[in-house]
């Protein structure tokens, strides 16, 4: 009686020293400094689609399906969903079936006896959750769970952002080879004509040698364009879980957004970028973990069955059964309660510490990205005034060398100037759009 009685009391006075607390997650400021335009429009789920870009929707498609670092991610999302349900389970009852079946042969005075043993049980085993340790474990389990899941999410987020920084770049390269391609062709016909000059003497030999010098620079500029193109394609092949030179992108069309995206507050950050919430659902699973590591304290398992013995005497037939309790309270542990505490509240610290940083960072990258956004805007203004300025500039110097109203030297400056700006375009779209 005493013994019940004192177990009684360290069941109700027991108390697991480590509680897991409410996180607060860390503040944010209530809006971006940079504004965002009024007529801006919401992301689509599938966002690259904004693109309308045929291409580029096929290459994500086949992203999701073929990529290595997605198919790993997914195995061990698979593997947390699995350790889920394994720690749901411990905390239901568990039922055993045993049996066996058995056959001697002895010798005594009576000579020989043969007997037949056998039985029957079935085994129950349940553990009393008396602090919560099953219920602490489970939790962890599904708080790893969902931040597996987003885990995968912001893979999924990287990606796509990657095959499309990727493919953008590509397209770009394409549209560079083809830009110089025309304009190659242009030089050459310009230096044919300041040839032809040279040999009537309209045309002195620096002249010539300018003009020799222009197509030079725009044959050079070919190799690093094509080595970028390959490289690029390559990098998709890899991403698409393809060995290289498989790939090949033929746009040269880079895409427009007729509209900027609505990124909405700071604070939807917390919500909508699954980097910043796996930190915060792991801090919490942690915590849940050490809580359950202290909680070892008590068991109950049964046994009740059926047990048969056929003698050459007779029969013995009975119901056998078996209780077993377990109970242990720490009365002196050497402070390892108060260590693990301290542990506990340090993991806290640092986890909070690495969800603050990873939240900063975000709203680092969308600042960023607002602002080079709009500069990316008036970059792009500035070059097409000055595309239509050098443009006219072109048009009239062409005309005057042809009547030989001027020498080729402003012509062939115009020229490579014409280029430049030209190429810087489609560098500031390229841009634009990764932006």
């Amino acid at each position: 009686m005493k013994f019940l009685l004192f177990t009684a009391l360290l069941m109700t006075t027991a108390c697991n020293p480590l509680i897991p607390l409410s996180l607060e997650p860390p503040a944010v400021p209530e809006s971006y400094a940079t504004a965002q335009p009024q007529t801006a429009i919401k992301p689509a789920e599938r966002w690259w689609r904004d693109f309308h870009d045929e291409q580029l929707d096929l290459l994500q498609e086949r992203l999701f399906s073929s990529n290595l670092n997605l198919r790993q991610a997914l195995h061990r999302l698979e593997q947390l969903e699995a350790a889920q349900r394994i720690n749901q389970a411990k905390r239901l009852p568990n039922l055993n079936l045993n049996g066996s079946l058995g056959r001697t042969q002895s010798v005594g005075l009576a000579g020989e006896t043969r007997s037949t043993n056998s039985s029957l049980s079935l085994a129950a085993g349940y553990e009393i959750d008396l602090w919560n340790k099953l219920k602490d474990r489970e939790q962890a389990s599904i708080l790893r769970t969902q931040a597996g899941k987003a885990e995968v999410e912001a893979l999924l987020l990287s990606l796509s952002a990657q095959l499309s920084e990727q493919y953008f770049l590509a397209v770009e390269q394409r549209a560079q080879l083809d830009l110089l391609e025309r304009q190659t062709a242009n030089t050459r016909e310009l230096l044919q004509i300041v040839t032809e000059r040279y040999r009537a003497g309209l045309a002195t030999a620096a002249e010539l040698y300018q003009a020799r010098q222009n197509l030079a620079i725009m044959e050079t500029r070919v190799p690093p364009y094509r080595s970028t193109l390959i490289q690029t394609e390559n990098n998709i092949a890899l991403l698409l879980g393809q060995t290289p030179r498989t790939v090949r992108i033929e746009s040269r069309q880079l895409p427009k957004l007729a509209q900027a995206i609505d990124l909405g507050l700071p604070a939807a950050l917390l919500t909508r970028r699954p980097d910043i919430a796996a930190p915060l659902l792991e801090l919490e699973a942690t915590d849940h973990d050490l809580t359950a590591a202290l909680a070892e304290r008590i068991n109950l398992s049964t046994t009740l069955g059926q047990s048969a013995t056929r003698l050459a005497s007779g029969d013995y037939n009975g119901t056998v059964w078996t209780l077993v309790l377990g109970l242990t309270q720490p009365l002196y542990d050497g402070g390892r309660l108060k260590a693990l505490s301290d542990q506990q509240k340090s993991a806290r610290a640092e986890q909070l510490a690495l969800s603050e940083a990873t939240l900063l960072t975000a709203l680092k990258e969308v600042e960023s990205a607002l602002t080079a956004e709009l500069n990316s805007a008036d970059s792009a203004a500035l070059l097409e005034q000055r595309r239509r300025i050098n443009q006219s500039n072109l048009e009239l110097l062409r005309r005057n060398y042809l009547y030989g109203l001027s020498d080729s030297s402003d012509l062939l400056s115009s020229e490579i100037n014409h280029l430049d700006i030209l190429s810087q375009q489609l560098s500031n779209q390229r841009q634009w759009l990764s932006n």
